[in-house]
């Protein structure tokens, strides 16, 4: 009964989502069909599990811009030494890295960037909106304010994603993400979050896709590569799209 249990409840967090924000996901498309109708570019950074999702995908959108980030240090602790505290953070937690890669980002006034952080908590991604926005960059935030009333934030500022961003579509999700009360596990189980990002995510792209062909502009996707000529398809493709970044 676990499998039907999990596909009822995350139905019930897709119905939520379909009745609460679909208005929202239609003001975020028609904040991005503005800027890129303008010249500007949509910017992407996800600080999970979903950065790969919407990204070289059959029906996917050749604008799209991902922020990937790798920081690493690597420094033998000598013996007889305990880590520092900020030895122990991953660069995901620390805010003062946003610097670094805001000056290696390609922003320009009247971007946007779509952020996503199921709890909004993270240091590096409050930090990134705030610094984005400092530029000119217009911030889409995914993620649950639910889950982010529930704990506290890692920011200096105590803010969360969801207090920063410009426009906010609601995960919907659970505190902890998770959703399965499963006897003998002392945690929930099956998290939402992914399942959620996706149904928002796309549902976004569809949107946007029929606002800027309502403007009398082409956006490029991806064909399948399964298909037959699609190599040459999406070649043409990317060619039209480097010319007109739409």
């Amino acid at each position: 009964m676990s499998a039907l249990e999990y596909m009822e409840k995350s139905s019930e967090i897709l119905e939520r989502i379909r009745s609460t924000q679909l208005p929202v996901i239609r003001e975020a498309a028609k904040l991005i069909a503005d800027s890129m109708a303008n010249g500007g570019a949509l910017h992407y950074f996800d600080s999970g599990h979903c950065t790969g999702e919407l990204l070289g995908r059959a029906g996917g959108l050749f604008a799209i811009h991902p922020i990937k980030v790798n920081v690493r240090v690597d420094h033998p602790l000598p013996p007889g030494r305990e880590p520092s505290e900020e030895a122990r953070k991953g660069w995901y937690q620390d805010e003062h890295v946003v610097d670094f890669v805001v000056d290696h980002c390609h922003f320009r006034p009247g971007d946007v960037l779509l952020l996503c952080s199921v709890s909004g908590s993270s240091p590096f991604t409050v930090e990134l909106a705030l610094k984005a926005q400092a530029r000119g960059v217009q911030v889409v935030a995914i993620t649950s304010p639910t889950y982010s009333k529930a704990i506290k934030s890692r920011h200096s500022s105590g803010k969360f994603l969801y207090q920063v961003a410009d426009i906010v579509i609601d995960n919907c999700g659970e505190v902890g993400d998770a959703i399965l009360e499963i006897p003998g596990l002392d945690a929930k189980a099956c998290p939402s979050s992914g399942l959620a990002f996706v149904f928002i995510s796309w549902s976004l792209i569809a949107e946007l896709l029929r606002d800027l062909t309502a403007r009398g502009l082409k956006p490029h996707v991806y064909r399948s590569i399964n298909l037959p000529g699609s190599r040459e398809f999406n070649e043409e493709a990317k060619t039209a799209y480097e010319r007109t970044g739409i």
